[in-house]
């Protein structure tokens, strides 16, 4: 047991310096405007390490680069302004929620919204729009290249021209990818019209709440507002009372490694908070950043609380039984 837990330790370790030195390469070649691109990249690297999505394995590859692009024009598309944005949102947040989810239980959609969040929060233009792009591609090659090479011993998998061709409007994974496109384009819109600063704290909120059962949204809406109390507090206590302002980033890093040890939600809450308002450092004061943060965070929950309530399981229904009705004239 002994044994297992030292292989634990520094094998997180390992990884959380992977990660470390990845985003900062990747920094320093595409720049930082791009750091948070690079982390829904690693993200996915790491997930698909291990995860089957379900799709054709020869086609995979393509699909993940594909949607890595896509998630780039879209953004951009979107930028151009919030009346164009919420319909490219919807559209796009759905086909990139829907398309690698042949099993939504495992989350495989995690990487391409990251990066669609992440991206809105982070607008590039001009040559910082090309740069980016070179990022998605360069990760999205890099991606389906590590799944490809991991996943060519197992079944082939659902082709993708099967996937479009075999909607069906009432499973769980169309309804969920509406919900998430539904909550995260209002958020994406809400930030917009507001000019905030800090966009992604409501739309990571509405992405960690959006879940197939709502018991599960139920509980992690108290889970989240009540320990990002716990985390703001946490934070107060660590980086504006204990801990030297020269070491603030040694103490971030140190949390990020005890994070990895981390598998409970709300726990996990505590030190993503703590993270959270640790970055934001650079655009607010303490203060400024712990109100903004706990304003987002709750405005999220209740957004992904409304949508999440709706059922849309039964117009969905009466929609399939329409189209499945003769028209007779």
């Amino acid at each position: 047991m002994k044994k297992l837990k030292g292989k634990k330790i520094f094998k997180n370790l390992f990884m959380i310096a992977c990660i470390i030195i990845s985003v900062s390469l990747c920094s320093m070649m595409f720049g930082s405007n791009n750091s948070l691109t690079w982390v829904g990249i690693i993200v996915g690297i790491m997930l698909y390490w291990n995860l089957d999505i379900g799709i054709n394995k020869k086609e995979a590859p393509i699909v993940i680069l594909a949607l890595f692009i896509f998630t780039g024009i879209a953004n951009r598309i979107a930028e151009i302004n919030p009346i164009l944005g919420i319909f490219v949102n919807l559209i796009s947040i759905f086909l990139i929620m829907y398309i690698p989810s042949e099993k939504p239980e495992y989350k495989a959609y995690i990487p391409f919204i990251l990066i669609y969040i992440f991206d809105q929060s982070n607008i590039a233009v001009g040559e910082d729009f090309y740069t980016r792009m070179v990022s998605l591609i360069v990760g999205g090659i890099i991606t389906g290249v590590v799944y490809y090479f991991r996943h060519k011993n197992l079944k082939e998998g659902i082709h993708i021209s099967k996937i479009m061709k075999d909607i069906d409007i009432t499973s769980p994974r169309f309804i969920i990818s509406i919900r998430m496109a539904i909550g995260v384009s209002i958020a994406i819109l809400i930030g917009t019209l507001l000019g905030l600063q800090r966009t992604m704290w409501i739309s990571m909120s509405v992405m960690s709440l959006t879940q197939l059962e709502f018991e599960t949204t139920k509980e992690r809406f108290k889970h989240r507002i009540v320990y990002t109390l716990i985390g703001a507090v946490a934070f107060v206590l660590l980086f504006q009372v204990l801990i030297p302002e020269k070491y603030n980033g040694l103490a971030s890093i140190i949390l990020s490694y005890i994070y990895t040890f981390i598998k409970d939600y709300k726990h996990q809450i505590i030190f993503i908070t703590v993270n959270a308002l640790s970055a934001s450092m650079l655009i607010f004061d303490p203060t400024e950043a712990i109100g903004t943060r706990i304003l987002l965070i709750i405005s999220g929950c209740m957004l992904a609380m409304v949508i999440n309530k709706i059922d849309l399981k039964k117009p969905m229904i009466a929609i399939k039984e329409r189209l499945a009705k003769p028209d007779i004239a």
